[in-house]
């Protein structure tokens, strides 16, 4: 049992493990395309204009930095802390931000077209003209979000929680969502064209 356990332990570590090199170079150029930077800390500092194209960053700290207009295209987001990060006008186009911990965080002006935000959390972020077509949704969290002049197109909300989501403006189009979730956009004067799904 015991090894079976440690070898689990060693699967782990060498999962999040990011490549040292990798980090001091994105620490000091603000670049670092295709790297390894699992697991690694990148809280508390301004990678504005930073490009991590390709990169791995699962289970990174990214907590309260600053990521203005960076490139997180094609990248491994997947359980990243971005608890109150700024990603302003910034692309995340492609990417895997699956249970993403996000909460607070500034989404503003931000391309996440085609990205997988299954079970992120996206509470309260400022997400006005964010661009949210054929993202993946399922159980995504945007309680209190502010989506304002946001696009969801081709998407399922289904299983996605809206509430309390400022929606003004909002498109909303060839999208399913939940009786519910219509009558609360068309409230909160989003807007809904003919391919929007109720049910």
């Amino acid at each position: 049992m015991k090894a079976v356990l440690a070898a689990m332990l060693m699967g782990w570590i060498a999962l999040s493990a990011y490549d040292p090199t990798h980090l001091k170079k994105a620490m000091e150029e603000k670049e670092c395309i295709g790297c390894d930077l699992r697991g690694a800390n990148l809280s508390n500092s301004d990678f504005s204009g930073a490009d991590f194209h390709g990169s791995d960053l699962s289970g990174a700290d990214m907590r309260e930095s600053i990521f203005e207009m960076a490139d997180f295209n094609d990248c491994n987001l997947s359980g990243v802390n971005a608890r109150g990060t700024l990603f302003w006008k910034g692309t995340m186009m492609r990417s895997d931000l699956s249970s993403i911990q996000a909460r607070g965080a500034n989404f503003k002006g931000v391309h996440l077209e085609h990205s997988n935000l299954n079970f992120a959390d996206f509470r309260g972020t400022k997400s006005w003209k964010a661009d949210f077509t054929d993202a993946q949704t399922v159980k995504t969290d945007f309680t209190d979000a502010e989506l304002g002049d946001a696009k969801f197109i081709r998407n399922n909300l289904s299983t996605a929680k809206l509430a309390k989501s400022l929606l003004w403006q909002t498109r909303f189009s060839a999208t399913v969502m939940t009786k519910q979730q219509c009558v609360y956009a068309r409230k909160e004067e989003a807007l809904l064209d003919a391919k929007v799904i109720c049910r």
